[in-house]
């Protein structure tokens, strides 16, 4: 396109400004590139371009007379971006489909993240734990991006990601967990990979301090995690409430709420199912006592506040199981992923002689792992 006259300056000052409240990445939403270095080469320099918001000339993309020439040096009309997205944003001039609006939205709502950042003070380092197991035909993927950005948003920054992670990735198992040999393997494939790759960082002199879990995996692997990894490392356990493995963050989310009665005596053996993502089918033979959710549903842990109501009233839960009695439990599980590794902390392996998690495989409940 044709300028009738150059671009505005922008002073070294105002330069500056912008890399500074951008920390030197592209302000376009869900691009957050680095531009210190070239992408394709990886050598560092400047390579940041600042966009208009409204165009710096009435016939640029998004141009305004009167507006483009009073706005055009404006650094809250420039957002620092890579060549991709200026590119984007530009190519088609006046047609091009991002208004001001939503850019100027793009710059504000990426400079307050930033802002956050820089202003955090004692925020904890933690060590991302991934995990995936193929669920009967389906192949879980866990992105470490996402994990790195939900660290820092469901935590409010008060958490960064170390720059080391664990992933224990067995997409690769060369059996489903629905053949007789697939639990007595996989459970013997976690616990090796736990003892080779998490626990020591858990017991190293300057190890971790704070973990994240995210997890894809059958139920009792989850619990299998939880139960090995304990309780005694502060960890913060991420689910799917709606994506990318970010909490819910609308108002809409109420409390879920749990109930359960427990008799003041109970047999040794007892079966204790968990209906909390859906109503399971009880099982027969030993004594039931059920843990469940007024409303259960796939979704109901939708925040890091619901998650600390679930552990409350489970571990609740378990304590009155200890009173009454009961020795040997074998748990029947209808939970989500975060809470189905919270149940596998919160069980104390002390407090019972035997724990046995069972799954569903349709039409029938069968015998999985044992967590003691």
């Amino acid at each position: 396109m044709t300028r009738s006259k150059p671009r505005a300056h922008l002073s070294p000052a105002v330069r500056r400004d912008l890399w500074v409240a951008a920390a030197g990445r592209c302000e376009f939403r869900g691009c957050c590139a680095p531009v210190g270095r070239d992408f394709l080469t990886m050598v560092r320099g400047n390579f940041g371009e600042f966009a208009h918001n409204i165009g710096d000339s009435p016939a640029a993309a998004r141009g305004i007379p009167g507006e483009s020439e009073r706005l055009a040096a404006d650094p809250d009309n420039l957002l620092l971006v890579c060549y991709d997205c200026h590119n984007r944003i530009d190519l088609n001039g006046k047609d091009n489909p991002y208004p001001a609006d939503q850019l100027r939205a793009m710059k504000q709502e990426h400079e307050a993240r930033i802002e956050i950042i820089y202003s955090a003070t004692g925020a904890k380092k933690s060590l991302p734990i991934l995990m995936s197991f193929p669920v009967g035909n389906h192949i879980p993927v866990i992105e470490i991006h996402q994990i790195h950005n939900a660290i820092l948003e469901n935590s409010g920054y008060s958490c960064s990601p170390l720059g080391r992670s664990i992933h224990i990735d067995r997409n690769d198992f060369d059996v489903q967990d629905d053949t007789a040999d697939f639990w007595p393997r996989a459970e013997q494939s976690l616990k090796s990979l736990y003892e080779t790759r998490i626990r020591p960082e858990l017991t190293a002199r300057n190890g971790a301090s704070h973990l994240t879990i995210a997890a894809f995996a059958p139920i009792p692997m989850l619990m299998k995690l939880g139960s090995l990894v304990g309780d005694k490392t502060e960890t913060m356990v991420l689910d799917l409430p709606a994506e990318r493995w970010l909490w819910d963050r609308s108002t809409q989310s109420g409390t879920p709420e749990f109930e359960y009665k427990v008799p003041e005596r109970l047999s040794r053996v007892v079966s204790v199912a968990v209906s909390i993502s859906n109503r399971i089918v009880l099982p027969e033979g030993n004594e039931i006592v059920e843990f469940r959710a007024k409303e259960p549903n796939r979704g109901i842990i939708r925040t890091e506040a619901h998650m600390q109501v679930f552990r409350r009233e489970f571990n609740a839960f378990l304590m009155a199981l200890v009173r009454g009695g009961a020795g040997v439990i074998h748990i029947y599980p209808a939970t989500p992923l975060g809470a189905s590794i919270a149940i596998g902390q919160i069980i104390l392996p002390k407090a019972f002689e035997e724990i046995h998690v069972w799954e569903w495989q349709a039409p029938k409940w069968r015998p999985a792992i044992r967590l003691k």
